[in-house]
């Protein structure tokens, strides 16, 4: 496991940035128990006066963090969730993996006793024998997200595949056909204009219905012989279609 970016925050808030200087960088201290630190709480190497950049911090944060995120993985033998991991290496970086070691911390996670687990981070509050409130801060809030339950991302419902339904609309009877070309032509009579550019558009794709598209050219724009030959041109579009789909569903 790795540390998320919730928890890399929380040991950022509480160790600071010490030192800074007005370029950026930071020099050497030494913390509260009298241990020389930089940056953010790093301690590895440290010497006085040492001066880091800011990018030198920030990576030797990362590195000195993924020596605990290791040493919580070898400790621990239970499954932990991504905030108990968080916290536990919040410990570890403030402490020091030995003190995680030997607590009755580590036994209690081991035990999946996360109640009491969670209980044991407000004992560790003291350096160099005094309660302090910057610890009590932190352990407070490290227990707190050990606790927490971590929230599972809600997926959104997506069907697998997507299917067109079928036309419920007969198929005209044979003794009608004509009827209904009739009824068509009559029926785009008073939209013959506006339909034009959309019939001619149809009617170029396809092959088989070219010498209905000559008529319809050939013939003024506001003749009834286009309404006619919308009429026809339409009931021919939509039969064919019909006929084709029952085929292709019987072969299929």
């Amino acid at each position: 496991m790795k540390l998320s970016t919730r928890g890399l925050d929380m040991i950022k808030e509480f160790e600071g940035y010490h030192r800074a200087q007005p370029d950026g960088s930071c020099v050497a201290y030494r913390c509260p128990a009298g241990v020389l630190t930089i940056g953010w709480g790093c301690t590895e190497g440290v010497k006085e006066n040492m001066r880091w950049t800011r990018a030198d911090a920030e990576a030797r944060l990362l590195a000195e963090i993924a020596k605990h995120e290791s040493a919580v993985e070898r400790m621990t033998t239970v499954a932990l969730n991504q905030n108990q991991f968080d916290a536990l290496v919040s410990f570890s970086y403030n402490l020091g993996t030995g003190a995680l070691q030997k607590s009755t911390l580590l036994k209690r996670v081991n035990e999946t006793a996360w109640e009491a687990a969670g209980q044991e981070f407000g004992r560790w509050t003291k350096a160099a024998g005094m309660v302090l409130p910057g610890l009590v801060a932190r352990r407070g809030k490290e227990a707190a997200l050990f606790l927490e339950p971590v929230q599972e991302p809600v997926e959104p419902s997506m069907p697998q595949k997507v299917e067109i339904a079928p036309s419920t609309r007969p198929l005209p009877k044979s003794g009608t056909v004509w009827g209904g070309i009739a009824a068509g032509g009559a029926a785009t009579a008073g939209y013959a204009e506006s339909t034009m550019k959309g019939a001619l558009e149809a009617v170029s794709e396809l092959n088989t219905m070219a010498p209905v598209k000559s008529v319809i050219l050939e013939t003024g724009a506001n003749s009834k012989a286009v309404a006619l030959g919308l009429g026809v041109f339409a009931a021919i579009l939509v039969i064919s279609r019909r006929v084709k789909a029952a085929v292709e569903g019987r072969s299929g």
